[in-house]
């Protein structure tokens, strides 16, 4: 890499971390939140087939109406829609507390305690506003890569030059900036997750059980690849904080009805 590339890098570097700093950290009103997602609710609604009954259903309803008392967000409209896709295990989250489970999830979830920890997990990143944070930060940088475009216009770089500063910025933006922040969100996703579930009154040892199934799913690719922690990595993180949410389980007014 000739010295022009290693120059025009570091200032770009400089230019992602005053950028970070001064374009906002994505945060919105919880009025703004329920009223995104609420319009995404309706796009994702409109796509996809509901299972409005039975005992999946029910589960989902359940499990979702219970963490959401226990969330301490009164102000979020929580709804929980169970996707009718037995080939896809997945769920998600939109803004405001828009709960989506995919029937597919029920492979690895054998129970409502194992589906608590899915669904406490999909609360915590609404609840820390993850996805309204984590689109802000793919708007920085790819606001910083077209300044960088500009830049490099402006002091006549050629080409095939600018061709490889923006690969070389692309691969580093995500590799060093996107994906880690966004391991950082599911693994605070995974611990917060973990004491709501607890606190709904769900044994919190179901968490462990979940996440070790369903870490064994497909082929991995390296930790720094992913945007998720690698399974070992999200068991130790539970396992280190069980002793908490044990001691919070067994205080919950749920757990005490049985």
């Amino acid at each position: 890499m000739n010295n022009l590339i290693k120059t025009l890098l570091a200032i770009t570097s400089s230019i992602i971390l005053s950028a970070c700093s001064g374009l906002g950290g994505g945060n919105i009103s919880p009025q703004q939140e329920n009223a995104l997602g609420a319009q995404q609710e309706r796009q994702v609604l409109s796509k996809v087939r509901l299972i409005r009954s039975g005992r999946l259903y029910n589960a989902v309803k359940n499990v979702g109406s219970r963490i959401a008392r226990v969330s301490g967000r009164p102000d979020f409209q929580w709804r929980h829609h169970l996707v009718d896709n037995p080939r896809q295990a997945n769920a998600f989250v939109l803004p405001g507390g828009k709960v989506f489970v995919y029937s597919g999830l029920f492979r690895y979830a054998a129970n409502e305690a194992e589906l608590a920890a899915v669904v406490g997990h999909e609360v915590a990143h609404a609840l820390r506003s993850h996805g309204v944070k984590g689109a802000a930060r793919r708007q920085k940088a790819g606001l910083i890569g077209a300044l960088l475009q500009v830049g490099m216009g402006v002091a006549g770089v050629n080409p095939q030059t600018a061709q490889q500063v923006n690969q070389v910025y692309g691969q580093g933006a995500t590799l060093g900036y996107i994906r880690p922040y966004s391991r950082q969100n599911e693994t605070e996703a995974d611990s917060i997750g973990l004491m709501l579930m607890a606190k709904a009154g769900y044994d919190p040892r179901a968490a462990l059980t979940f996440w070790a199934k369903f870490g064994r799913q497909g082929q991995r690719v390296p930790e720094y690849l992913s945007t998720h922690p690698a399974p070992a990595s999200r068991i130790a993180n539970i396992r280190r904080l069980m002793p908490q949410a044990l001691a919070i389980y067994k205080k919950s007014r749920y757990a005490r009805r049985r």
